[in-house]
C-alpha cells in the first residue's frame, strides 16, 4: 500500500469512527487504524533477497518470505500486540491483556498457518492480535518483494511474499483481469478467473458468482470446496476505490453467501512457507 493510499484510508477510517457503527465493525476499523498507523514506526533491515533468489521461489511455487527472514523486532511486536489486545478486551471483557503468551512460538505457529499453541485465550482472538501486530512489518517487506515477483509466472491461490489465503480481490480497469488481495501483507496479485483460489477447482460448471444490484461488486464461489471470495469491478465503480478498506464496506455480501451455503475460502492445501506445499 503506498503512501498516498495509506494516508487515505487512514483519513476514512477517522471518518467511520466518528459515526455509529456495529461494534464489530469498529473493533476491525480501530485495529485497521492501528496497524496503519504503526508502519510509520517500523523499520526492516535491508532486503536481502535478490531478484533471482525470488524469482527461484516463484518458480517453487514457494513464497518469498520465510518467518525467520522476517527478523522482527520482537520488543515491536510485543508492544503492538499487547495493544491490540487491550482494545479487543473493551469489546470482550474476558480477555486479559496481559496474557502470559510464548510469543515467538505463537507469531512463527500463526504465519506459517499452523494451530496457534493454547494459552488460555481463545485462539480465534489471539490471531486477530498477532495479525495486528505483526503486519506493519509483513506489508513493508510486501513493498519490497512484490516488485520482484513475475505476476504471469505466480498465478497461485496463495500469497507470494507471504503465502497468506486472499480475503478479497478486484477486476482492473484495463482488461477486467482478477487480481487477489493478501490481508496479512496487502500483497496484490494476478489470478485466472475461473478457477478457485482455494481449491484450485477449474471446472466451469463448479464455478459461478452473484453480483449486487449495480454490478460493481461480485461474490466469486465453488461447488466445490464451498468457498467464496469478495471482489469489486474497477470497470464499473467511478469513485475513488480503496481496496484496504472494500472488505469491511461489503459485509452484506458475506450474509448473502453464508446464506446461500458458501463460507469465507479458506486454503485446503496448508502452505509450508519453509518450502513445501
Amino acid at each position: 500500500m503506498g503512501r498516498e493510499i495509506k494516508s487515505k484510508v487512514l483519513e476514512k477510517l477517522k471518518e467511520l469512527e466518528k459515526t455509529s457503527l456495529p461494534r464489530s465493525i469498529e473493533l476491525y476499523i480501530r485495529l485497521t487504524r492501528l496497524q496503519l498507523e504503526a508502519r510509520s514506526t517500523v523499520r526492516i533491515e535491508e532486503a536481502h533477497l535478490s531478484r533471482d533468489a525470488v524469482s527461484e521461489r516463484v518458480g517453487l511455487g514457494v513464497p518469498s518470505l520465510s518467518f525467520d527472514e522476517m527478523a522482527l523486532d520482537w520488543v515491536k511486536v510485543e508492544s503492538l500486540l499487547r495493544q491490540a489486545l487491550s482494545i479487543i478486551s473493551q469489546y470482550s471483557p474476558s480477555v486479559d491483556p496481559q496474557n502470559n503468551i510464548p510469543l515467538r512460538e505463537t507469531v512463527r505457529s500463526w504465519y506459517n498457518s499452523k494451530s496457534i499453541p493454547y494459552n488460555g485465550m481463545d485462539r480465534d482472538i489471539l490471531a486477530v492480535a498477532v495479525h495486528t501486530a505483526v503486519k506493519p512489518f509483513l506489508a513493508e517487506w510486501s513493498e519490497v518483494l512484490l516488485p520482484m515477483v513475475s505476476q504471469e509466472q505466480w498465478r497461485r491461490g496463495y500469497c507470494p511474499v507471504c503465502g497468506g489465503a486472499p480475503n478479497f480481490a478486484y477486476l482492473d480497469q484495463e482488461q477486467g483481469a482478477r487480481w487477489l488481495c493478501c490481508p496479512r501483507c496487502d500483497a496484490e496479485w494476478l489470478f485466472k478467473r475461473l478457477e478457485c483460489p482455494f481449491c484450485a477447482n477449474e471446472e466451469q460448471k463448479e464455478l459461478g458468482f452473484f453480483a449486487d444490484e449495480e454490478g460493481g461488486y461480485k461474490v466469486y464461489f465453488c461447488e466445490s470446496c464451498k468457498g467464496y471470495i469478495k471482489a469489486v469491478d474497477l470497470r464499473k465503480e467511478d469513485r475513488n476505490v480503496l481496496v484496504p478498506l472494500e472488505w469491511v464496506s461489503t459485509l452484506d455480501l458475506d450474509v448473502q453467501a453464508c446464506e446461500r451455503g458458501y463460507r469465507a475460502g479458506v486454503m485446503v492445501k496448508q502452505i509450508n512457507i519453509e518450502g513445501n506445499i
